[in-house]
């Protein structure tokens, strides 16, 4: 640096150090986020192909056009989306819950009031719903996104919300290689919004800056005419439907190092972390009254986030505190090119053959001849009455001497398929399935009679091959349950009411800050709503009844009807019901008898306690006047006899 730039850094205005530091910021993040979608770019174009296989899309456009061309029909009999559904299916027979379990020592029990906060704030997000979709995108693409946030627009005190994000928004860190994406440093979403939602979200922006052209993958994706410098929307005609009302938004989160001070409250010892200079400065303030105090500098992740357009929007930290606000869920690991693929791309070949053989066939049949009779001319009296009489049963034919045995009439030949085609055919129908791991069993399609036995073990073989997709969702309930835990702790503990159903049946206490603070760990269970958990659940509970129907208590029944099939209005009435039991008033007076059996065992101990120390005080008592009747005959004994009268000395 010359002398002149450095006269020139020193000169700069605070607010011009500030833009520069912004422009920095912009052209770093604008450089992350095209090498990351460069890495990309294959998978999203394998992306878009898994999803049209998906829906029933699966000839490429040439081979159609080839096909409409030659008359032959585009055949398609989509046999990957009963796969898909059966695996959807499968995960939402088996649904998960998220429970918080304490880290103090002492306290094994789950946290009640969290882990209904949660199935709370669960449920009026409809996360299962929303969890669920994702673990589609990540059986069919590879990936599935969930976005955790709060939304001040519907519920001025915040509403939690769980949104399915589409995959193809998403632009993640290229050098992660973890499951879920665990090591991932930073991570993307382009949004193409309606430029008056673009507005209304930065009230303060030119909107000539609220687009991100420089961030569109344009193959696939609608074309837009990008806002002109200056241009205002009241500034376009109006009706002006060409798509330049639509904008692009790019959202950043990452994280960075930063060196921070812990310090130590020396009066209660509680750390607390500062800038190391204001750690600094406290150090010598302290120092000059005679209390030093502990200071500790140690190196930690700090995430941000900022929107951008065409220039930075806006910059702040991390809505989710010490982790990303988006759960990533991940397939199978393509390991060259560092991307995830779904069970999708593997099926996608022998969907293909099935489509072409069928297509082939249908081919083969119609330009092959379908049954009548080649004869020449003059071979026949009357071709009309002929061709009458040879569709009628019993008619006779009659036809000129001596062409039968010239061989002037000859019948055409019946369609024939090639040797082995069915066989191709079939082997391509069945490796969609071989293939994706899902078996007749798991789609329900088994015609043949088996024991029970086995068609459960069978089922179980395919969810064992499907087992990492409902691994990956898992590891992500676990990030989803640390991320609500943040928002429970952070912003939703102010008061409002939250519904809790535990042994004594349903209760509203307020979600208050001073009973969720702590540390918690996130632990993933079966859910209780789960259709599969309660079949199991209630199948081992009625084989076991007839031995342990006599321990059966209210109690029992109370942890027991969460898992039964009844409908959750008779489980809920049945709760209150067993609850009320409990009070009835001849278990009241039952209780009312032991309390005063043991009251009157508490006063017979207490009055044999106080016989026991009358006698001994009585007992104590005598031994001291005996002491001072011996004393006293002691100095008796030892005293000069006294004068007696008349006699002198």
């Amino acid at each position: 640096m010359t002398d002149d730039d450095a006269r020139a850094e020193t000169e700069r205005t605070p607010e011009e150090m500030a833009a520069l530091d912004r422009e920095a910021l912009f052209r770093k993040l604008r450089g992350w986020y095209r090498v990351d979608r460069d890495a990309s770019s294959k998978w999203r174009q394998d992306a878009r192909e898994d999803y049209d296989f998906v829906a029933g899309r699966q000839w490429s456009p040439e081979d159609e056009a080839l096909l409409r061309e030659q008359k032959r029909p585009p055949v398609t009999f989509n046999r990957l989306l009963p796969v898909i559904k059966a695996v959807a299916g499968s995960e939402v027979n088996a649904r998960q819950d998220i429970q918080f379990l304490p880290r103090e020592v002492g306290d094994a029990a789950v946290n009640e009031l969290l882990t209904e906060a949660s199935r709370y704030l669960a449920n009026e997000a409809e996360a299962e719903d929303e969890e669920s979709d994702a673990f589609v995108d990540c059986a069919i693409v590879g990936m599935g996104w969930i976005e955790m946030r709060l939304d001040y627009e519907v519920d001025p005190n915040g509403a939690y919300v769980e949104d399915r994000v589409d995959p193809l928004e998403m632009i993640a860190d290229s050098a992660a290689r973890k499951r879920n994406l665990q090591d991932a440093r930073r991570l993307f979403r382009a949004k193409t919004m309606d430029l008056s939602e673009a507005e209304g979200l930065f009230p303060d922006a030119d909107p000539s800056d609220l687009d991100a052209a420089w961030a569109e993958d344009r193959e696939g994706d609608e074309q837009h005419r990008q806002i002109q410098p200056g241009e205002h929307r009241m500034d376009r005609p109006a009706g002006d439907q060409s798509g330049s009302k639509r904008v692009t938004i790019v959202e950043a989160q990452w994280w960075e190092r930063r060196r921070v001070a812990v310090v130590f409250d020396p009066a209660t010892g509680q750390p607390t972390e500062m800038e190391p200079a204001k750690a600094a400065v406290l150090a010598r303030r302290a120092e000059m009254i005679g209390m030093p105090v502990q200071i500790f500098h140690q190196v930690k992740r700090v995430y941000r986030r900022a929107f951008l357009g065409a220039v930075l929007l806006e910059e702040g930290p991390a809505p989710a505190g010490d982790r990303f606000s988006y759960a990533c869920l991940t397939g199978d690991r393509d390991h060259n090119k560092g991307t995830w693929f779904g069970i999708v791309r593997a099926m996608k070949d022998p969907q293909r053959y099935a489509n072409k053989w069928l297509s082939q066939t249908l081919d083969m049949l119609n330009r092959q001849t379908k049954g009548g009779y080649l004869l020449e001319a003059g071979a026949v009296k009357n071709q009309a009455e002929f061709e009458r009489s040879m569709a009628k049963p019993g008619g006779n034919t009659l036809v000129q001497d001596g062409a039968l045995t010239s061989g002037r009439i000859k019948e055409k030949g019946l369609p024939q398929i090639p040797a082995g085609h069915y066989a191709l055919m079939e082997f391509a129908l069945q490796s969609i399935r071989d293939t994706s791991g899902v078996n007749l069993e798991l789609l329900g399609q088994r015609q043949t009679e088996q024991a029970g036995v086995l068609e459960y073990q069978r089922k179980q073989a395919a969810m064992t091959i499907l087992a990492t997709l409902f691994d990956a969702l898992r590891r992500a309930r676990k990030h989803i349950g640390r991320v609500r835990l943040f928002f429970i702790q952070s912003y939703l503990s102010d008061g409002r009411l939250i519904r809790i159903v535990g042994e004594q049946g349903a209760k509203v206490v307020p979600l208050v800050r001073d009973q969720t603070i702590g540390d918690f760990d996130v632990v993933i269970d079966d859910a209780p709503a789960s259709p599969n958990q309660k079949e199991v659940v209630w199948a081992t509970f009625t084989s076991v009844l007839p031995i342990i129907k006599d321990m059966i208590t209210p109690q029992v029944l109370l942890e027991i009807l969460p898992y039964s099939p009844f409908p959750a209005s008779f489980v809920a009435k049945m709760r209150d019901l067993l609850a009320q039991a409990g009070d009835s008033p001849e278990q009241q007076q039952q209780k009312q008898i032991a309390m005063q059996t043991a009251l009157a065992k508490i006063e017979d101990l207490a009055a044999g306690a106080d016989l026991k120390k009358a006698k001994a005080e009585q007992a104590r008592g005598q031994a001291a006047n005996d002491q001072i009747d011996g004393f006293a005959q002691v100095a008796a004994l030892a005293a000069p006899p006294p004068a007696q009268a008349g006699f002198a000395a």
